[in-house]
């Protein structure tokens, strides 16, 4: 899972509390033992819980009860709870339950997307864009393998992923198919996945020795036409499906029987209502 630094932490402290607790402080209940509860008020799929522990931890809170990231929970359900002073429950309030309501949301709605997909198609992937809110990363792909997907490319430094903007300067589609056994040799470890709009390119491209095909904003009928013919022709060469492709969509794409489903939306998920409740 994601691993989160102590500084990361800190900086997500350091949001809500550049300073002090100017309330806490002026009401004098700094000092006051208290226990802090975060709640679900809805069904969800739990993640974020270990962050708001290492927040706990640096706020000198003792962690009690805690749901795992990736647990599917009930309405009412407990999330995590924590021991410690007043002022220092409060502290830690808002920014774990930011972070819990946003981090289980996209974890839910990813649950969900994937329960979808795999009811038609069993060994469909959903993996997620690198078009995520900046700053958030670490986060969001936590969130997304709580729920059951996986990254499609966490940078670019990862994966070897030919776009058509690429193409501008190697002399267009027909500069990639050349250099193409000078790509295979050098990159000997990687795979080459090569976007295609048609599956006429897909074809030329698999000809050329791609190890993967991802498919721009083709129609459902188009690629299940595709996926049948380059699975006939080509059964080693990985098939992805992108552009447009949602909790709407999904199951009709997923039919298609592609390997996997590249999406952007599981990052505008809805926050999951999370309570909390302080008292001595």
């Amino acid at each position: 899972m994601s691993f989160i630094s102590i500084n990361e932490i800190d900086q997500l402290i350091n949001e809500d509390v550049p300073y002090i607790d100017l309330t806490s402080w002026v009401l004098g209940v700094r000092e006051q033992p208290g226990k802090i509860s975060y709640f679900t008020r809805e069904d969800a799929v739990v993640c974020g819980t270990e962050e708001v522990s290492s927040i706990f931890e640096r706020l000198h809170i003792k962690t009690g009860l805690m749901v795992a990231s990736g647990q599917k929970v009930s309405a009412g359900a407990e999330l995590i709870t924590g021991m410690g002073r007043a002022e220092d429950l409060h502290k830690a309030w808002k920014v774990g339950q930011n972070i819990l309501d946003n981090c289980s949301g996209i974890a839910t709605k990813t649950r969900k997307m994937v329960d979808m997909a795999k009811q038609v198609s069993p060994n469909t992937s959903i993996l997620t864009t690198r078009k995520g809110f900046p700053g958030t990363k670490a986060l969001a792909i936590k969130s997304i393998m709580s729920g059951g997907a996986m990254p499609h490319r966490l940078g670019l430094s990862e994966t070897i992923l030919v776009f058509k903007q690429h193409l501008n300067f190697i002399g267009g589609f027909d500069g990639l198919l050349k250099k193409m056994p000078e790509l295979k040799a050098e990159c000997c470890e990687k795979k080459i996945i090569v976007e295609a709009t048609t599956l006429a390119q897909a074809i030329d491209l698999c000809q050329a020795g791609v190890d993967g095909i991802q498919f721009d904003k083709l129609t459902v009928e188009d690629l299940s036409a595709a996926v049948k013919q380059l699975r006939s022709e080509f059964p080693g060469v990985v098939l992805l499906a992108a552009g447009g492709i949602n909790e709407t969509n999904i199951s009709a794409y997923a039919s298609t029987q592609v390997n996997g489903i590249v999406t952007t939306c599981l990052y505008s998920a809805k926050p999951i209502d999370v309570g909390v409740r302080i008292n001595q």
